[in-house]
């Protein structure tokens, strides 16, 4: 027997005094609540099958399986083994987006900010009344305080892994869950040597652990809701399902308080709570991965919610005016045993948190992306495995064969390289093998694979941008790839809501926890703490937008680019584009500094082209009065020269004069002489005119002899076409040779 209290006290004021209400405690046997809870499991479980056929179609989809229940569509992909996976790339083309989106620089969308109107402040605060703005600033600090405090609470939990995970299901089965908060005490590692002190040791260790408030991913395949409920506020109950090992069920009771140790030591030792095979309600991984025996068997339920009077009336001892209305508390069983039960602490509230990516207002559960596109997922894999069976006919040989034209037992089936056939005599090879060509009308085919894609594309909402130059989607600029991502965008902005409003509640969590638990003074108050990420998200793609089309029109207006500043837009451009500016743009020093080294190397570019052309001027004018120099030797030289052999003809001429007086006073009779030949200069061009004279005769000589040669040639040849014999004096082919039989004589 256990005790269980209802933890009701009210206080009246009457003319005596305050009357304080007494407690009223009640017995019952725990098992009694185990079997409640397990009736409520299997109504939740039977409840929600239909939901999970279709996460088992999601899964299998997402594994590149097909599902159990065939269709025409997917027989034929099946036998051919054709898969193509669309439902992986959109499934995880939306997580990156989506995560890109909210956590842009790893870090967590959300504010806590002072609420407007506080309904307490810390009593530490101490401000005088006339000094409000002294109180704003405190509750600002307070604030920032508590901001760092959840961030750093976050950061060490590894809260963007696990919102990730929830994201993943969201996105393939359209509803991601998380749980907020679950007490989780981290013992960081103590790394010790022979060296260390004992007491440094235990200090460090006391330090190290702290009880930390976590959020963690919790599977959709082990939540179950209550029935008929569309989301967790309208939730009577949420029952969440976990398999454990033994050793993990230790540490999990050792870690926690609140346990009945007795009954975890039977549960261990015995069989209570085991679970053999598999059920759809289950993971379809522990079925992929389920072996001859499981480790994990130990099935734990955790109810949190309110048990009804009416569903304890059958089981507790109690008087039908003494039954509560309600009662909320937690429970942990383990078949039909309650290890754990305790009233509810987060003051009746269910911390299980959904997203959804297209919600349904009538349920808990979404629809994923595979449930949009499931069909044309099966067409899509029809289409493929149809082209395949149309490229194989035509590609692969075909013949047919008459087997009356073969010897009786050679084997017409297998057709192989270098095989040898043995025909009968006198059966033509021809007649017994007739080859058959199967056409290729598998083009048609494309077009609807492409229009396929697109279906696929506008249903889940992720455009195809980025396959290529020839994809219909792909544009040219950056301008324009920004423009469809904004687009596309817009289409998630749904689901971004959702998400946003998941990781308000998560943050919200932590927050009541660290008001109620934390010893720190410095982060109590009353704040809002709020996700930003919808709000980001909407901002920046309005702004983006707006930034974008004001730039189109600037650019389209040259009369007014003089008057803009476009430092101005380069940051926001940036961020449009989803760049850091910080590592992207230069500072206003390097600019500077950038600047002042251009402006240098203009201006010594320029001295150096001064220099350049004041070197070439010069050597231009040393060449030219070099030139002038060699010129001028030159002609001294040309002159020098006339003038010497002007002298040496005038002396010629006056030895030869002088030769002729002399003759002459001797009674000679001199005949006139060449006198000119005395002359160097005159018989230089006398020679060279000779020379020229002979040289134009020889070259006459053997024009004529050419022409001689040509006529000569011409006659023979009209004489061997007339027949004829050859001139007299030239012979022909045997001129000159002795007739046959006779013999030369000398």
């Amino acid at each position: 027997m256990a005790e269980i209290v209802e933890e009701e006290q009210n206080t009246y004021d009457t003319p005596a005094g305050p009357v304080v209400e007494e407690k009223k405690v009640i017995k019952a046997e725990l098992d009694t609540f185990a079997r409640i809870i397990q009736e409520k499991f299997s109504e939740a479980k039977d409840y929600r099958r239909d939901h999970e056929q279709h996460w088992q179609e999601a899964y299998d989809a997402y594994r590149a399986k097909y599902p159990s229940h065939i269709n025409k569509a997917n027989e034929l992909a099946n036998e051919r083994g054709i898969f193509v996976n669309q439902t992986r790339r959109k499934v995880n083309s939306a997580k990156i987006k989506i995560g890109t989106l909210l956590f842009e620089d790893g870090e967590v969308p959300f504010a806590v900010t002072p609420s407007k109107r506080p309904r307490f402040f810390p009593p530490d605060i101490q401000v005088p009344p006339d000094r409000p703005d002294i109180l704003e600033d405190a509750l600002l600090a307070r604030a920032a305080n508590m901001e760092d405090k959840i961030r750093d609470i976050l950061r060490k939990t590894s809260y963007n892994e696990e919102i990730t995970h929830s994201i993943h299901e969201m996105c393939l089965y359209g509803t991601g869950c998380t749980k907020g908060v679950s007490l989780t005490r981290k013992n960081f590692p103590v790394y010790t040597s022979v060296k260390t002190p004992d007491e440094m040791v235990e200090i460090e260790s006391q330090l190290e652990e702290e009880l930390v408030p976590t959020v963690k991913y919790i599977s959709i395949w082990n939540v179950f809701p209550s029935p008929e409920a569309s989301n967790s506020e309208d939730a009577d109950y949420v029952i969440q399902r976990s398999f454990v090992s033994p050793i993990q069920l230790r540490s999990m009771v050792s870690a926690g308080e609140g346990y009945i140790m007795d009954v975890v030591e039977e549960i261990i030792s015995g069989d209570e709570g085991r679970v053999h095979g598999y059920d759809e309600s289950q993971h379809p991984k522990k079925f992929d991965e389920t072996s001859a025996r499981q480790i994990k068997n130990i099935e734990v339920l955790e109810f949190w919610g309110r048990l009804d009077g009416n569903d304890l009336a059958g089981y507790l001892p109690i008087e039908a005016q003494d039954m509560p209305q309600a009662m909320p508390v937690v429970v942990t069983v383990i078949g039909n045993k309650v290890i754990k039960i305790q009233e509810n602490p987060f003051d009746d509230t269910i911390p299980f948190h959904f997203c959804y990516w297209q919600k349904n207002p009538e349920s808990i559960w979404a629809d994923g992306i595979y449930y949009a596109i499931r069909d044309v997922q099966a067409i899509l894999n029809f289409s493929y495995a149809m082209m395949i069976e149309g490229k194989s006919l035509s590609a692969a040989p075909m013949t047919v064969i008459d087997p009356n034209s073969f010897e009786p037992g050679t084997d017409t089936e297998q057709v192989y390289p270098g095989k040898q056939f043995r025909v009968k005599p006198g059966a033509s090879v021809r007649d017994a093998f007739m080859p058959v060509q199967i056409p290729d009308v598998t083009n048609g085919l494309l077009q609807l694979i492409q229009q396929l894609e697109r279906e696929a594309d506008l249903d889940s909402g992720q455009t195809s941008i980025g396959y290529g130059d020839q994809s219909p989607a792909q544009t040219k600029t950056a301008t324009g790839m920004s423009i469809l991502n904004s687009n596309a965008n817009r289409q998630t902005a749904d689901v971004v809501r959702s998400v946003s409003k998941m990781i308000t509640n998560n943050i919200q969590a932590i927050y009541r926890w660290l008001m109620v638990d934390s010893e720190d003074m410095q982060i109590k108050g009353d704040y809002e703490a709020i996700s930003t990420g919808y709000e980001q998200y909407i901002a920046k793609e309005v702004h983006n937008t707006q930034l974008i089309n004001f730039l189109q029109t600037i650019g389209s207006l040259p009369q007014l680019q003089q008057y803009i500043k476009y430092e101005a837009f380069s940051r926001p451009l940036l961020r449009a584009f989803n760049l850091d500016p910080e590592q992207v743009m230069k500072t206003e020093e390097q600019v500077a500094q950038e600047m002042q080294q251009q402006t240098q190397a203009a201006q010594q570019q320029q001295q150096q082209q001064l220099q350049q052309q004041a070197q070439l001027a010069q050597q231009q004018i040393q060449a030219q009065a070099q030139a002038s120099t060699q010129s001028q030797i030159q002609v001294d030289q040309t002159k020098a020269i006339l003038d010497e052999k002007q002298k040496v003809s005038d002396d010629q001429r006056e030895m030869e004069r002088a030769e002729r007086l002399e003759l002459i006073k001797d009674g000679n009779v001199l005949h006139p002489t060449n006198l000119e030949r005395y002359s160097i200069l005159l018989r230089e061009q006398m020679d060279q005119g000779e020379a020229q004279q002979m040289l134009q005769e020889e070259q006459a000589m053997k024009q004529e002899d050419a022409m001689r040669l040509q006529q000569q040639q011409q006659i023979e040849q009209q004489q061997m076409q007339q027949g004829g014999p050859p001139p007299e004096g030239q012979g022909g082919p045997m001129a000159g040779a002795p007739e046959q039989g006779m013999v030369e004589q000398g």
